[in-house]
């Protein structure tokens, strides 16, 4: 039993789909799959995608793969609790009696001396304290809605190295740990989105059968109808988007999203019309040495991005060296630079050794519309919105970039002019400094191509 615990441990769809029977499409297959391997796990769903259903088949998955295991389960009201994540559970035990066992009642599963499953609702934080276990799951229902002192709850009981968590719900708040789990958290948690149109029913994929209990082309015609597309019903309940972003976001995640999507789908083709169309390779460099911040280099080909890389804390000379080796090995034209403090010196040595028109760019000055924004490092940004906004822009999926881009805000003055949050005022709530985003800003900025020569 040991060796067949950790091989469904591994494999967790080797127990659900092949011992359990149960009915799995390729999104819940990649869910369960990835909570075998990740820490966190956040899914964001239209309705009838069977995020419940997945979360019930994880469950006991848990409990089957692990000698001593805990199962918290939690849902903002008892009857979501009991009458839908409950129900499927009992439903699954229910039909497998003999290979799960254990003693079951609405909201608990006892299997032996060493595997309970739990279900509580989110009315009390303290039912959520004091539980320590080394193989310790908490499953977050409607996780959008659960108050903030549950999460801290948690939070205090997933110290072992082994803890983890699910949180699956439709993304109805653009508030709270659901909502950052996809923005300025993102990096912590491996993320999952599910629009009704990925669903079974309307891919009709070789890989999914279509399946009655999902949603269906006919619901969504009704909720167009009813709602219109660009309602936020109809974002957050068919789409699986959270409502449109909040009033001071600069980038939309739904842009950010996209961009990374059009990254992920480049052809061969379109490599191939970049270079027939001899497109600019331009790096943006945003420069830090010690302390927190990075050095971040972001090179683009036209609207693609080819590189991002994060450079090891060094001084300046290191970092001029390495920046030069990467340009080189990339055929960069146009090297942009952060010329604010320390990037001053990484200029002036790449001058030094016949680097060729580097350009220095300071967000602080005056920029060319200067009636429109504050300065240039909001006119630059602006610009790189309207490209994410348009489709113009393809990026990498790297969690801590999109996690910064999604967390980049921005208001008027008095005067009218456009201006971001300033980075202490982004350390003072608790975001990082925006370094791969403003290596990304860099590399984009709308300047006349000048040609590097090494």
């Amino acid at each position: 039993m040991p060796q067949l615990r950790a091989c469904w441990r591994e494999n967790p769809n080797s127990l659900i789909e092949h011992q359990l029977g149960l009915k799995l499409w390729s999104k819940q297959r990649e869910i369960i799959e990835a909570l075998s391997k990740e820490r966190r796990v956040a899914v964001r769903s239209c309705n009838g995608s069977g995020k419940t259903y997945t979360a019930a088949a994880v469950a006991i998955w848990w409990l089957m793969v692990h000698e001593s295991a805990t199962v918290i389960t939690t849902a903002p009201t008892a009857r979501q609790v009991r009458q839908t994540l409950w129900r499927e559970i009992r439903n699954i035990v229910y039909a497998h009696p003999e290979l799960i066992g254990g003693t079951l009642s609405s909201d608990k599963l006892e299997i032996g001396e060493s595997k309970f499953a739990y279900g509580f609702s989110t009315s009390r934080e303290e039912w959520f304290q004091g539980f320590h276990h080394e193989s310790m799951l908490f499953i977050i229902d409607e996780a959008a809605a659960v108050k903030e002192e549950i999460f801290e709850a948690i939070e205090g009981s997933i110290t072992s190295s082994k803890a983890k968590i699910l949180m699956i719900g439709n993304p109805q708040s653009l508030k709270g740990t659901f909502y950052n789990a996809f923005h300025k958290d993102r990096a912590q948690w491996k993320n999952f989105h599910i629009s009704a149109f990925d669903t079974p029913n309307f891919t009709k994929s070789i890989d999914d059968e279509p399946t009655p209990g999902l949603t269906s082309p006919y619901w969504e015609d009704e909720m167009r109808q009813k709602w219109g597309v660009e309602s936020t019903a109809y974002q957050i309940r068919v789409l699986g988007q959270f409502p449109s972003a909040d009033d001071d976001a600069l980038i939309p995640l739904t842009a950010i999203e996209n961009a990374v999507k059009r990254h992920q789908n480049q052809s061969n083709a379109d490599i191939e019309e970049r270079n027939a169309e001899n497109m600019p390779t331009n790096m943006g460099l945003d420069v830090a040495r010690f302390g927190n911040d990075s050095t971040v280099a972001c090179i683009r080909r036209g609207d693609y991005v080819t590189a991002l890389k994060v450079f090891p804390k060094s001084d300046t000379m290191t970092t001029t060296g390495t920046a030069i080796d990467m340009a080189r090995k990339n055929g960069v034209d146009t090297i942009f630079v952060d010329e604010v403090g320390i990037g001053a010196g990484v200029i002036d040595r790449m001058c030094e050794l016949g680097v060729s028109n580097p350009i220095g760019v300071n967000g602080g000055k005056s920029a060319n519309q200067k009636e429109k924004y504050l300065n240039k490092r909001a006119e630059i940004y602006d610009a790189l919105r309207t490209r994410f906004l348009q489709g113009d822009i393809a990026i990498p999926e790297d969690p801590q970039l999109i996690s910064e881009l999604a967390s980049l805000k921005y208001k008027f003055n008095s005067r009218g002019q456009m201006m971001l949050e300033d980075k202490q005022s982004l350390r003072d709530r608790g975001e990082k400094s925006p370094d791969r985003a403003d290596a990304l800003m860099l590399a984009f900025t709308p300047q006349p191509k000048l040609q590097i020569w090494f």
